[in-house]
């Protein structure tokens, strides 16, 4: 009779347990527990947390004259680098002249000793280069991507982006700061004065090179449709600048030229001098040394027009 009793309380706890195992497993945790069993059953893994937001890349592209651009040209004066980096991004410098660097704020580094850049470089050329870093440095999922190119930098990138399709990546914002993008009428006094500088030649209004690059810019509209394309053009007009550009100008470059393209938005900036050269009308502008610049930059990264 013992026997028999203990086997009926046997019986009776497997089917109390079986009934409540039923129960769980018919509510959302159990589904979720039986699903989770049944994963590592079959060899899967475990169910990954969601993904964090996605992040942003802000690529960072000098211009011509390896003597105007050390690696920390975008450090000094208001530290336009340093205060992207503060805002959250993951911001990346560019150093084509000599052997080719990409720098990133998060210690990933890319280096390509077989490219070694001079002024006798051509722009498509390093364009190219550009395009071969970001796909060693971006990572192999989603992000979204802004770039700066200033002065040549600009047509540097334009070049890059025509040629250029980048998988995984959200082209957020183009901005092309006092880019010469339809030449620069002292660019080729470079060259004769210098007697190098082949790509000063190629910033000649009218060059083969700037009337390739605008024939193909409806190639980025169609590889990066949601990029948002910024003009930033100075309006400081020196006198003696006047009869030269026949408009405003930042003393380098027109503002006719800097929105030679395409454009979503352009911002004019009347008063940038180097505070140094601030009572003189023959200062260039100094797009790095009025925090206004910088302020717009912020603003249109954070989706403001």
């Amino acid at each position: 009779m013992r026997r028999r009793s203990r086997y009926l309380a046997v019986v009776l706890a497997i089917a109390v347990v079986a009934v409540l195992l039923f129960t769980f497993i018919a509510s959302g945790a159990g589904t979720q527990l039986s699903s989770s069993i049944s994963s590592l059953m079959t060899g899967g893994q475990r169910p990954t947390p969601p993904p964090g937001p996605v992040p942003t890349y802000v690529i960072l592209v000098h211009g011509f004259d390896p003597a105007v651009y050390p690696a920390t040209f975008w450090t000094y004066g208001d530290n336009m680098y340093g205060q992207l980096v503060k805002a959250g991004y993951i911001v990346g410098i560019v150093s084509y002249y000599g052997e080719f660097t990409l720098t990133l704020s998060n210690g990933v580094k890319f280096t390509d000793s077989s490219f070694y850049g001079t002024m006798d470089t051509p722009i498509q050329s390093v364009g190219q280069e550009v395009g071969v870093g970001l796909k060693h440095v971006l990572p192999q999922t989603q992000v979204n991507l802004d770039i700066v190119g200033h002065s040549m930098g600009g047509l540097v990138t334009m070049s890059m982006l025509e040629n250029t399709k980048i998988a995984h990546v959200t082209l957020r914002n183009i901005v092309y700061l006092a880019s010469p993008l339809n030449g620069a009428p002292l660019s080729a006094m470079s060259y004769y004065v210098n007697m190098s500088g082949y790509e000063a030649v190629e910033m000649e209004q009218g060059s083969p090179f700037l009337t390739q690059l605008a024939a193909n810019t409806n190639n980025i509209s169609a590889q990066y449709p949601s990029a948002q394309t910024l003009v930033y053009a100075g309006d400081a007009n020196p006198i003696w600048a006047a009869s030269t550009f026949g408009g405003p100008n930042d003393g380098l470059v027109s503002v006719a030229s800097d929105t030679h393209t395409a454009y979503s938005h352009s911002y004019e900036f009347p008063d940038l001098h180097m505070p140094s050269l601030d009572f003189y009308d023959i200062g260039f502008v100094s797009y790095f040394e009025d925090q206004k610049v910088t302020n717009e930059l912020l603003s249109n990264f954070a989706g403001h027009y």
